[in-house]
């Protein structure tokens, strides 16, 4: 399987997402930026998405 990548990060680092995690209280868009920090960080698809507990293809679409 193909590894996700991040084409363009907007300026943003695993370790920025992770403060703005913290932030966030929407519990979905907290899911959705930590998947995005994971697979930044190296992680594949389907371990992200294990992680965040949605399926690869979700993942997929919020890399996208």
């Amino acid at each position: 399987m193909k590894r996700l990548n991040i084409t363009h990060d907007h300026g943003w680092t695993p370790r920025t997402l992770r403060k703005q995690e913290r932030k966030i209280k929407n519990a979905l868009l907290r899911q959705r930026v930590m998947a995005v920090r994971l697979v930044m960080e190296g992680y594949l698809g389907k371990e992200a998405a294990s992680m965040v507990n949605v399926c690869r293809q979700t993942v997929s679409h919020y890399v996208s």
